[in-house]
């Protein structure tokens, strides 16, 4: 889909939502019986875990309230910028859907389209609401909150550390990374690691890798503790370059370079080549280990290094009221449900059967590593937004599709070699400055 066509999605989405309630409620309740309540929920479906958990949650949604139908309408994407522009389409054609699942990066593309309802006056008048709220970092509150209006609140969330493969330190010699590492502690790591193992001249186990095809767990770590940020504060200006990013991408340049790291790859090939021994470091949130366990446990994870400051890089999902919803209480009901603590529960898992998130609220995160689910380290996940500094805003504008994947495909040509940083970043910028607005 071209950007030209996300604009008349979303502008086809907002007209729909503008009609009046009663029009709204037309063709949504369809498949609910007489006297039966319904919510309709798209999500994206990035895959079968995807499919499982937005039904488990549904189906103890209806359990605990058996006059309700919860309709699942999935959407496809190969990233959550294309989910949400997929979304958008589906609302101008027509549907109406009470809630929708969402990344931190959609806060800002919900809410500048006017698709969400916020949730402020539920904060205020809800007692439970107040008591969830009180466990639940104020981190994962900000990043769902655009201008004084909170989106939603966050069920699951992920932050970026730095995965390592414990047989091939060991192997190594190489000390474990501890919380104070540096750029420079990393990289003379990284090159410890590395190694051609079969002497034909090349290196075939590498020191680290990035992810390809998502900023969250590519770039944007390195950039944050660089101190900066590929968007102003107020998320209305691009910032691709200057000097903070600058430094970032030249750093991971450079490890390419230096044959430390390959060309940066899909996530899903990462998973494979470190369980696999071929590379002994990455970046990512808490979701590879449902793919490492339990056969894989040779893993554990540690704060990125510091730069010229450290900030945990975050993101969390949720399920924002939309503003078509026909019944917006019922709705809330539904988002508080989700941070249930029997639901809750769900993201702490089993050592055989790990969730693929960090419970949102801090009680329930505490007993990951009380229940022996890998790795050693599982404290830190909520430590990183308990204890230290985060990146707040998370780069995500209203056009977060167009934003991502220019910025990946700019990335693309820089580590390739096929452009300086300087001259590809120069670039960026330029595409950037007017899909970054408001």
């Amino acid at each position: 889909m071209t950007t030209p066509l996300r604009k008349l999605a979303l502008i086809c989405a907002s007209a729909v939502l503008a009609v009046s309630p009663l029009a709204g409620c037309s063709n949504d309740d369809s498949g609910a019986s007489a006297g039966e309540k319904s919510l309709d929920i798209v999500y994206w479906n990035y895959g079968p875990a995807a499919e499982s958990g937005n039904k488990a949650t549904a189906d103890a949604f209806m359990a605990a309230h058996t006059d309700t139908k919860v309709t699942l309408t999935p959407v496809t994407g190969e990233n959550w910028g294309t989910y949400y522009a997929n979304v958008a389409t589906l609302i101008a054609s027509g549907k109406r859907p009470d809630l929708m699942v969402i990344s931190g990066e959609g806060a800002q593309f919900v809410h500048a389209n006017n698709l969400v309802l916020p949730i402020n006056k539920y904060l205020d008048s809800d007692a439970d609401a107040k008591t969830l709220t009180g466990d639940i970092a104020k981190g994962l509150i900000d990043g769902f909150t655009v201008k004084g209006d909170v989106v939603t609140l966050t069920y699951g969330w992920n932050d970026m550390v730095v995965y390592y493969n414990t047989a091939l330190f060991k192997k190594a010699g190489v000390e474990p990374p501890k919380a104070d590492w540096t750029w420079a502690d990393f990289e003379a790591t990284a090159k410890k690691l590395t190694a051609d193992t079969n002497g034909d001249g090349k290196p075939d186990r590498y020191g680290f890798t990035w992810a390809s095809n998502e900023i969250f767990p590519g770039i944007m770590p390195w950039v944050a503790n660089a101190n900066g940020n590929l968007t102003s504060d107020d998320v209305c200006s691009a910032t691709a370059d200057t000097p903070p990013v600058n430094k970032a991408v030249s750093f991971l340049e450079n490890l390419i370079k230096e044959g430390v790291a390959p060309a940066p790859m899909p996530m899903s090939d990462v998973f494979t080549r470190f369980q696999n021994g071929q590379i002994a470091m990455f970046g990512a949130g808490r979701w590879p280990i449902a793919t490492f366990l339990p056969k894989f446990k040779d893993f554990d994870i540690q704060l990125y290094p510091k730069g010229d400051t450290y900030k945990t890089v975050f993101g969390g999902a949720g399920y924002p009221i939309l503003k078509s919803s026909k019944n917006p209480d019922l709705a809330w009901e539904y988002q508080k449900f989700t941070v249930s603590t029997d639901i809750e529960k769900q993201y702490v898992g089993t050592p055989d059967k790990p969730g693929d998130s960090i419970p949102s609220r801090r009680s329930l995160a505490q007993t990951i590593s009380k229940v022996g689910v890998p790795p050693a380290n599982s404290d830190l996940y909520y430590d990183s937004i308990d204890k230290y500094p985060t990146l707040v805003p998370y780069p995500a504008p209203a056009k977060y599709s167009a934003f991502e994947s220019t910025v990946l495909r700019h990335l693309q040509l820089i580590f390739a070699g096929e452009k300086t940083v300087d001259a590809g970043l120069k670039d960026m910028q330029g595409e950037l400055s007017s899909i970054v607005t408001c």
